[in-house]
C-alpha cells in the first residue's frame, strides 16, 4: 500500500507540475492578448488620423492637378520657372498622396492580422482555461484516492485529517483565486489598457480624453466595489459571539449594500446551539445561494427561510431571478463548479439538497443539514 500510496503521489506531483505549465502558458498568451489589444487602439486611432491626412492630400492634389490642367491650356500667360514650379507641386503632392494611402493599407493590414491573432489567442485561452479545469479535477480525484487510502490504510490519522484540511484549504484558495481573476484581475488590466490609449488621445482629440476618463471613473468605482465584496465574503464571521441567525442577519445587511438586493429573512422554529462545523456549513450554504442570486439571477429580491426542526436545519433561498432549465444544469454539473461545492460541503455533513427553478419566474435553493451528524 505504500507503493500504490507513492505512485499516487508521484502522479499527483506531475500533473500538478503540468497545471503550472498549463497556467504559464495561459498566462503568457493573456499577456500577448493585452499586449495585442494595446497595439490595435493605437492602430485604431492612427488609422483615423492617416484617413484624415489622405482626403486632406487628396483634396490639396486635385486642386494641384486642376491647376496644371489650366496652365497647361493657359501656358502663353505663365514663365517657364512657374510652369516648372507648379509641375513638381503637383507631382511631390500625388507622391505624398501615394506614401499616405500606402501607409493606410499598412495599418488596416497590420490590423486585419491583430484581430485575426486575437481571435486565435483567445480560443487558447479558453482551451487551457478548459485544460486547468480538467486538470484540477483530475488532481481532486487523485487527492481522494490518496485520502481514501489514508482512510483505510494507515494507522496515523492526523496525517488524514491534516491532508483533508489542506484539501480544504487549497479549495478555498482556488475559489478566491477565481474570483480575483475573473473580476479585478480583468477589470484592472482594462483600466491600465484605457488609461495609455487617454494617454495617446492627449496628442490627438481632448474631448475624446473627458469622456474616457468619466468612463475610467465608473470602471474604477466598480472594481472596487468588486474588491470590496470579495473581502467582505472573506471576512471572519463571529458565529461563537452572535449565533447563526444574527451572523447570517449582518451578512444579509451587507449583502443588500453591496449588491442592491432587497432581501429578507425568515426564521421558523427555535434557534438553537449547533455544533460549530454544523454552523460554519449553514453559513456558507446561505453564503454561496445568496451569491448565485447576485451572479447569476438577475432578481430584484431574495428571500432566505432558515426553519429548526427537531434533528435538522432546513434552508431555502429563493429569488424571483430569470431561472434555468433544471435538468440541464445538473446534467452538466461538471462544468457547475459552484454547485459542485455546494454539493460536495452538504454530502460532507450527511445533508440534501434540492434546486427548483422555472424560466423566467425563479429559483429556489433548497438544503438540509442534521444535527447530528
Amino acid at each position: 500500500m505504500d507503493r500504490l500510496a507513492s505512485v499516487f503521489e508521484g502522479t499527483l506531483k506531475a500533473i500538478e507540475e503540468g497545471k503550472e505549465e498549463i497556467f504559464n502558458i495561459y498566462e503568457s498568451t493573456r499577456s500577448e492578448i493585452q499586449r495585442l489589444k494595446k497595439e490595435l487602439e493605437f492602430l485604431r486611432l492612427e488609422i483615423v488620423e492617416i484617413i484624415k491626412k489622405v482626403d486632406d492630400q487628396q483634396r490639396q492634389e486635385k486642386k494641384l492637378r486642376q491647376k496644371l490642367m489650366e496652365v497647361n491650356k493657359n501656358f502663353h500667360n505663365y514663365t517657364e520657372k512657374e510652369m516648372l514650379e507648379i509641375y513638381i507641386e503637383t507631382k511631390d503632392a500625388q507622391v505624398e498622396l501615394q506614401l499616405l494611402q500606402a501607409k493606410e493599407l499598412q495599418l488596416r493590414t497590420r490590423r486585419d492580422e491583430i484581430e485575426r491573432t486575437l481571435k486565435n489567442l483567445d480560443k487558447t485561452v479558453q482551451r487551457a482555461e478548459t485544460l486547468m479545469n480538467q486538470v484540477s479535477l483530475a488532481i481532486r480525484l487523485l487527492k481522494e484516492g490518496i485520502n481514501e487510502i489514508s482512510q483505510y490504510y494507515s494507522k496515523d490519522q492526523r496525517k488524514v485529517t491534516a491532508f483533508m484540511i489542506i484539501k480544504a484549504q487549497e479549495e478555498e484558495r482556488r475559489k478566491v483565486a477565481r474570483e480575483i481573476h475573473d473580476g479585478p484581475a480583468q477589470s484592472l488590466a482594462n483600466i491600465v489598457l484605457r488609461l495609455e490609449i487617454v494617454e495617446k488621445l492627449l496628442e490627438i482629440d481632448h474631448k475624446k480624453v473627458k469622456k474616457e476618463l468619466q468612463e475610467l471613473n465608473v470602471l474604477a468605482r466598480e472594481n472596487l466595489k468588486d474588491i470590496r465584496r470579495i473581502i467582505f465574503d472573506l471576512r471572519p464571521i463571529q458565529l461563537n459571539s452572535e449565533g447563526i441567525v444574527e451572523t447570517i442577519r449582518n451578512y444579509i445587511q451587507n449583502y443588500e449594500k453591496n449588491y442592491g438586493i432587497k432581501c429578507e429573512l425568515q426564521v421558523k422554529g427555535t434557534e438553537r446551539t449547533l455544533n460549530p462545523a454544523i454552523e460554519v456549513a449553514l453559513f456558507r450554504m446561505v453564503q454561496e445561494g445568496m451569491t448565485n442570486v447576485a451572479k447569476h439571477a438577475h432578481s430584484a429580491t431574495c428571500k432566505v427561510i432558515l426553519e429548526f426542526r427537531e434533528n435538522s436545519v432546513l434552508g431555502r433561498i429563493i429569488d424571483n431571478g430569470r431561472g434555468f432549465d433544471v435538468k440541464e444544469v445538473l446534467s452538466n454539473l461538471g462544468k457547475q463548479f459552484g454547485l459542485i461545492g455546494i454539493k460536495e460541503r452538504i454530502e460532507m455533513y450527511s445533508g440534501k439538497f434540492n434546486l427548483t427553478s422555472i424560466p423566467g419566474q425563479g429559483t429556489t435553493f433548497e438544503f438540509e443539514l442534521p444535527y447530528s451528524k
